[in-house]
């Protein structure tokens, strides 16, 4: 076979799915450094955000009946597929006995799960390695509420993980800590924390390069809940301005579609609206993506996770999920076959990736001897 430029090669490489990759790294050491290589990483990721039909996604599930369990498989399949879609089951190193798996974010690949109340793992469900995260540091005794966050700080090219402590005891005199983990120095410091209220116990969703909470002021009052964000390269608190929604009998949620800040408001018994921030920052760029009715096929109790090209929005609803079409206002149930597990407690969508959940890897080392 004749030799090929090493442009075309990586032109075809960046092209291949994850697991295609990952088998040509034993074809030569000159192989395996490229596809370890930074510049290849970024460029593979680059082209995966832009296949078609969303080729290059996965959903990673965690059943409710199965909580130390993950899954995972295509969400082209649970998208365009006829139902059932089958579900791989996929293998963490667990650190507790009786552990319950649950989502603080997904970024570039890279998935952040709490194990329990307070460890943390960095997990690629593409390339199956995984990272088990030193402890926050944060006192648990003391601060017995946690919330976190997980994004990419681009500066510095780090990714970042926040950890968030409470301690309110007999509901006066509150104290926070906020300590922030970088995979670069692998280590936790601590920053000033946000004075402004009290950040809700959901995770913070990661969105141009802020991670975003709920924050109410300390008079609990419904009225005073503010989307409060955290610059993950210069430290620093901000606030976003909401949409202008109706009032009443409403709770809300911050998430992220399409790439967009989104807001989940929830008027309970009546309907379910979703508000995406077109152009981040600008709250004149707030628009209604869908408004779901109650009905005998939906409660209020989702979380829509991904819209397709056709313009459904798929929801974890209860522990199922569901395609919402809004222009027929018809709702489709997504079955999925897990073994060993039958409710979907939690989902998130990623991005298939080569980045690492280490700083140091095997590639690296062996490409610098």
């Amino acid at each position: 076979m004749p030799d090929l430029p090493q442009e075309l090669i990586v032109d075809i490489l960046t092209r291949l799915p994850v697991k295609s990759i990952l088998r040509f790294r034993c074809v030569s050491k000159s192989w395996l450094c490229l596809i370890a290589s930074p510049h290849f990483i970024k460029s593979h990721l680059t082209i995966s955000t832009k296949v078609n039909n969303h080729a290059r996604h996965g959903l990673l599930l965690a059943p409710i009946d199965a909580p130390t369990e993950l899954y995972t498989c295509s969400l082209y399949s649970v998208l365009y597929q006829r139902s059932p879609v089958s579900a791989e089951k996929v293998q963490l190193p667990l650190q507790s006995k009786y552990p319950r798996l649950s989502f603080v974010g997904c970024c570039n690949g890279l998935v952040c799960l709490s194990e329990g109340s307070h460890d943390l793992i960095l997990f690629n469900p593409s390339t199956r390695k995984s990272n088990v995260l030193p402890n926050s540091g944060i006192d648990v005794g003391k601060f017995k509420h946690m919330t976190y966050g997980f994004g990419y700080d681009e500066v510095h090219d780090d990714y970042k993980v926040v950890a968030i402590g409470y301690s309110c005891p007999y509901g006066m005199n509150c104290q926070t800590i906020v300590n922030v983990y970088s995979l670069r120095t692998n280590s936790w410091r601590n920053i000033q924390g946000y004075e402004g209220g009290f950040i809700s116990s959901c995770s913070g969703v990661f969105v141009n390069g802020a991670l975003h909470w709920l924050v109410v002021s300390e008079d609990g009052s419904i009225s005073s809940w503010r989307i409060v964000s955290l610059n993950l390269a210069t430290e620093t608190y901000g606030e976003i301005l909401q949409p202008n929604y109706e009032k009443g009998n409403v709770a809300f949620m911050p998430g992220v579609l399409e790439g967009n800040l989104c807001v989940f408001y929830n008027h309970y018994e009546v309907k379910f609206d979703v508000w995406v921030m077109k152009e981040y920052g600008l709250k004149e760029s707030w628009t209604k993506l869908a408004c779901i009715p109650y009905s005998v096929n939906f409660n209020g109790r989702a979380s829509p996770l991904f819209v397709s090209e056709a313009g459904e929005i798929l929801l974890k609803h209860d522990y199922s999920l569901m395609l919402y079409n809004g222009k027929d206002d018809i709702f489709t149930n997504r079955d999925l076959q897990m073994q060993g597990a039958n409710y979907p407690g939690a989902a998130a969508v990623y991005i298939e990736s080569l980045v690492s959940p280490h700083i140091d890897e095997v590639g690296h080392k062996t490409c610098a001897q």
